[in-house]
């Protein structure tokens, strides 16, 4: 058995503190990854620090004009939401595919990006709306693109003491659509690859494409090749399944006992061209 401190701080800057108090110390929300397995063992000597008591984390709605989605909001929450089912269908879509009803009433938005894993999808979603991530430490609070969140897995770009609070994305665009699909691992529930694009798209033609993906890299990231290519060009199935052919393009796959790299990259040209077929349809649905 492992163990550690427990703390419950009642507001963000108190777990700030605690998080900059110079001992080692983490942040649970949901516990799903944290204290399952050997994950515990790496607990040994740690401070946890509970999130669950602070309310401001936990809400989902509008701020400024923006969807703002707090960082120990649920999986569940988010699939349930009306408004994100209104405004970021492929966010809730995502979560409502994640694991199982237990995971999903336990597992928190903060908690599913806060490693940048290969294997969860709602990076790829956030990577594809552009999303603002909020977090708060000892110098303060800041915002940071999804883009730059995602870019490294071990560590991402928050610091040590910094915790994310929430994300932050403007709703629903004139003209746009949104989509995610994935394969995932019959076991583990997770995307053996997933893909979320965003068009926004006027007179028949790609104003603006963003796609991100998960599962088949080691770490999210954006297919900036194809978001190239689709830029003023026409809106056809064949465009689509053309561009998506050049999505590997300066990217490593990752393999392991279940698909290889190969498989994976043949994915990524499967998924690629769904997402953006499915975000067209939506386009002023």
């Amino acid at each position: 058995m492992s163990s550690f401190e427990y703390a419950a701080p009642k507001s963000i800057e108190e777990a700030v503190a605690i998080l900059s108090g110079g001992s080692e110390a983490r942040p649970l929300a949901g516990g799903q990854t944290m204290l399952v397995g050997r994950n515990r063992e790496r607990l040994k000597g740690t401070v946890l620090v509970d999130l669950g008591r602070i309310s401001s984390l936990s809400g989902i709605g509008r701020q400024d004009g923006a969807v703002r989605i707090g960082a120990t909001a649920t999986l569940n929450a988010i699939a349930s939401s009306e408004l994100l089912r209104k405004e970021l269908p492929a966010l809730s879509e995502a979560a409502a595919a994640i694991g199982d009803a237990q995971l999903r009433n336990r597992g928190t938005i903060g908690g599913n990006i806060a490693e940048g894993d290969p294997e969860y999808d709602l990076p790829a979603v956030l990577l594809a709306l552009d999303a603002s991530i909020e977090l708060a430490g000892s110098n303060g609070r800041r915002k940071v693109s999804a883009r730059d969140f995602f870019k490294e897995r071990h560590p991402h770009s928050a610091e040590s003491d910094e915790l994310i609070v929430s994300i932050l994305q403007p709703g629903a665009q004139p003209n746009s659509g949104m989509a995610y699909v994935r394969l995932k691992h019959p076991a583990r529930l997770t995307p053996v690859c997933g893909v979320a694009a965003v068009l926004t798209v006027e007179r028949g033609r790609v104003l603006r494409a963003r796609i991100g993906l998960t599962g088949a890299t080691d770490h999210p990231t954006r297919l900036e090749t194809v978001e190239s290519a689709l830029l003023n060009g026409t809106v056809t199935d064949e465009q689509f399944s053309s561009v998506a052919a050049k999505s590997d393009g300066g990217i490593s796959f990752r393999s392991d006992a279940f698909a290889s790299a190969d498989y994976r990259r043949h994915l990524t040209r499967v998924l690629t061209a769904r997402a953006l077929k499915q975000a067209l349809s939506r386009i002023n649905a």
